[in-house]
């Protein structure tokens, strides 16, 4: 009995040896073809680095007297067996620069507002939910900062995240969350009317952005024009390269990729704003120049961390933590007096 036992163990033993090898021949294989793809982009952005159309240099300046804003909300959601909520809170941050310095700080509407509750009444999707939740924060973020431009009449105001709509948060038509959609189209164009008249120039920053607009750029505008047999095994990776990986091995510290055309007069560039960090897309209707050099000037405090400092205390006054959601959905709960129907299975588990 004894020695059937061992038998059975070391078989064991011996069959988890394998899969343990296995796995980590996998990894070697895995590690081995990112490194491989990596040592292309880094000799495709060496040649790319030679073509001097495709960067430019920005300078840091002296910001005089000036006033930045900054705006970022914060987002948690809950699935329930009822209804589905989403906790939103955005703020907007105001520097007051006097002879380069900063002098003042303001907030709006207040240094902590408490979060907005909102509910679909209609029964969701996980899809829809995902895209009512999304343009939910979107029409949050927007009022905020047009209302922040109206009363400040900051000289830039940046807004975290991008200036149009994702692509993948656009409803189909008949959906019940179409209208929420249509109404943050119509913000959006409020909002570039609102800089124009209140003379503020405006950005919106994207510090992990997973497009490849850039990419598709130089394999469709540049690429194209190069006699080699390598070139279709370089477009092929450019089409599984996101901008900020390229780029990153392409732009230098205080350097700027060509200006691109997106979409309804918005257009952007990528800025390596700190020596060892990706480098930010900066989506804007007008003034680059202008823009780039003051988001640099801004930017660069860290060797590691390159984005506007008044977009890092926006973040940190909009942010929302479980701990405060879970207080909301818990009180909601009581007060209906059906906690037990309430909540999703998977959050209600007792072990």
């Amino acid at each position: 009995m004894a020695n059937q036992y061992l038998k059975e163990e070391y078989e064991l033993l011996i069959s988890f040896s394998i899969i343990v090898m296995v796995s980590i021949n996998e990894l070697d294989m895995i590690v081995d073809k990112i490194k491989f793809l990596e040592n292309e982009k880094k000799k495709l952005a060496n040649f790319l680095g030679k073509i001097p159309e495709l960067t430019w240099k920005v300078s840091k300046v002296d910001l005089g007297n000036i006033t930045i804003g900054g705006e970022d909300g914060g987002l948690t959601k809950k699935s329930g067996h009822l209804l589905d909520f989403v906790f939103l809170r955005a703020v907007s941050v105001i520097f007051n620069y006097e002879r380069g310095k900063l002098q003042d700080v303001a907030y709006y509407p207040t240094i902590n507002p408490t979060p907005e509750i909102i509910y679909s009444s209609n029964a969701l999707s996980d899809i829809d939910f995902r895209i009512f939740w999304s343009l939910q924060r979107m029409k949050k973020e927007i009022k905020i900062s047009i209302d922040a431009i109206s009363r400040f009449s900051p000289d830039l105001f940046l807004i975290d995240g991008s200036l149009m709509i994702n692509p993948a948060d656009v409803p189909r038509k008949e959906s019940s969350v179409y209208m929420d959609y249509i109404e943050v189209k119509k913000l959006l164009n409020t909002l570039h009317e609102v800089g124009k008249k209140e003379n503020c120039m405006i950005a919106g920053i994207v510090e992990d952005s997973r497009s490849s607009a850039f990419c598709t750029y130089i394999a469709e505008n540049i690429l194209s024009e190069v006699k080699s047999k390598k070139v279709p095994e370089l477009i092929d990776i450019l089409k599984r390269t996101r901008d900020t990986n390229l780029l990153y091995y392409l732009l230098e510290k205080g350097e700027a990729t060509k200006i691109i055309n997106l979409e309804n007069e918005i257009k952007c560039f990528y800025l390596k704003t700190v020596e060892f960090d990706r480098p930010i897309r900066v989506e804007f209707f007008e003034n680059e120049k202008e823009i780039a050099e003051i988001i640099y000037t801004i930017s660069s405090q860290s060797r590691t961390y390159g984005l506007p400092n008044v977009l890092i205390e926006a973040d940190q006054r909009a942010k929302l933590s479980e701990n405060d959601i879970d207080y909301y959905t818990n009180l909601i709960a009581s007060k209906l007096g059906i906690q037990n129907v309430f909540f999703l299975r998977r959050d209600n588990r007792p072990f």
